[in-house]
């Protein structure tokens, strides 16, 4: 599926070049979609109330149209737009529905025309059609966590993504708190030993309170999912009287045994996680 096509892949009819800097998408065998917002933002501009108009220039020429401020002074911009369903100073979310293809502006048939800036400058979209625009090294993403230990019946010291472990081998864990650092949020599961999945919790900080944290303080948990808004949360855990089990890598399907670390039965002792 397409990054900013609601139902359809996106089949590009003009690439980049110096001579256009954006690219002109359709869904595949050129018909028309809903437009989905590419990344988390604000919107900094709407145009609406265009007709097509051939030949026109300037901000004319994008017809109906979107700008997105993102962070790190990327932008994106979405032209040509039959329906706008945003407005100007609006947040939207990452794969919020924002619009709907159109004609209008200096257009020739229906499409999306799409630019991605940075620092108001044009670059090439065509990396970022599929993919998140880039993490500046100064709002690099990482994480901080921590474990209920059901022995001691207390929080374990917060750990980072770049030290160790969170957890004592032999002591099962009966919580988790995770938090992301450099933008967007993490979700969290567990599944109780000898229970069920439970509900989706986000990270939220490290307060005492019940809510945000996943588990049950005393009740051994046998399998973790976490999922991260931005980049792949990389993690795996240590079987009580056992090993480690293998990484689990940017997957988040707690109906699929590769979509979770943990081993339904077997108590968890230990977790390790960072951010990439």
């Amino acid at each position: 599926m397409s990054r900013i096509l609601k139902t359809g892949t996106n089949q590009i009819t003009t690439k980049y070049s110096n001579s256009h800097q954006a690219v002109d998408l359709v869904k595949y065998k050129r018909q028309t979609d809903y437009i989905l917002a590419h990344s988390d933002g604000k919107v900094s501009f709407v145009q609406t109330g265009r007709k097509n108009e051939k030949g026109s220039t300037g901000n004319r020429s994008y017809g109906n149209c979107i700008k997105i401020e993102h962070e790190n002074g990327y932008s994106t911009l979405y032209a040509h737009l039959k329906e706008v369903y945003v407005s100007n100073g609006q947040t939207v979310t990452k794969g919020q529905t924002i619009g709907f293809m159109g004609n209008t502006g200096n257009s020739y048939g229906a499409h999306l025309h799409f630019e991605v800036r940075k620092d108001n400058k044009r670059i090439d979209p065509t990396p970022y059609l599929e993919s998140d625009l880039p993490v500046s090294a100064t709002n690099k993403i990482t994480c901080e966590y921590r474990v209920w230990d059901n022995v001691r019946k207390e929080w374990l010291p917060k750990v980072k993504d770049t030290e160790d472990y969170a957890g004592i081998l032999g002591h099962s864990i009966g919580g988790l708190q995770h938090i992301t650092h450099g933008g967007g949020i993490t979700k969290l599961r567990a599944h109780v030993l000898n229970g069920e999945w439970l509900d989706e919790v986000v990270d939220g900080g490290f307060e005492e309170g019940d809510n945000n944290y996943v588990g049950i303080k005393g009740k051994p948990i046998d399998g973790i999912a976490i999922w991260s808004e931005h980049g792949d949360a990389t993690y795996r855990v240590h079987i009580k009287n056992g090993g480690w089990l293998p990484w689990i890598k940017g997957k988040y399907d707690i109906k699929n045994s590769n979509g979770y670390a943990g081993m339904l039965g077997k108590e968890i002792d230990a977790v390790e996680c960072y951010i990439k």
